[in-house]
């Protein structure tokens, strides 16, 4: 197994570095996708459960997840890894002059469980992503991030 990567062509962003200076850096680059249809089907093939079945106890998962994060708890799934609201704020130099917008908006986030950091660890490879001859040309900005200037 590998996560594949190319090379895009960003601003330098370490301390010190010219305003016009570059980077190469690694982007991932997804294999494809695996949509819920295929994943219930090779659950069900690994079960007695149906396809259908499958597909009904994810939806179920996720009504569950929804109102347990509304309700303010973490979600353990197994070894799978946890779903849990997180927030930030901006910061105030006394409590007193803290204030409720100071708030930024609350996100979901999913932390892997043990399984999934272990293959990360183990088993997971990275591989370079070649696009053609002239990929040298072609690696300036793109990737999955807006590049900041």
């Amino acid at each position: 197994m590998s996560v594949k990567y190319r090379l895009v062509l960003r601003k330098d962003m370490t301390k010190g570095a010219a305003a016009d200076a570059k980077l190469f850096y690694a982007a991932s680059s997804s294999n494809g996708m695996c949509d819920t249809a295929t994943l219930c089907d090779i659950i069900a093939d690994r079960s007695a459960a149906t396809p259908g079945d499958v597909k009904l106890v994810l939806d179920g998962v996720l009504f569950v997840v929804k109102q347990k994060l509304l309700d303010g708890q973490t979600i353990q799934l197994g070894e799978l890894g946890y779903f849990m609201a997180v927030l930030g704020s901006k910061g105030s130099s006394m409590k007193k002059d803290f204030k409720p917008e100071m708030v930024r908006r609350p996100r979901v986030v999913f932390r892997p469980g043990k399984a999934l950091l272990e293959l990360a660890k183990t088993k997971l490879k990275v591989e370079r992503m070649m696009l053609d001859k002239n990929e040298d040309e072609k690696e300036e900005g793109g990737g999955d991030r807006p590049e900041i200037e």
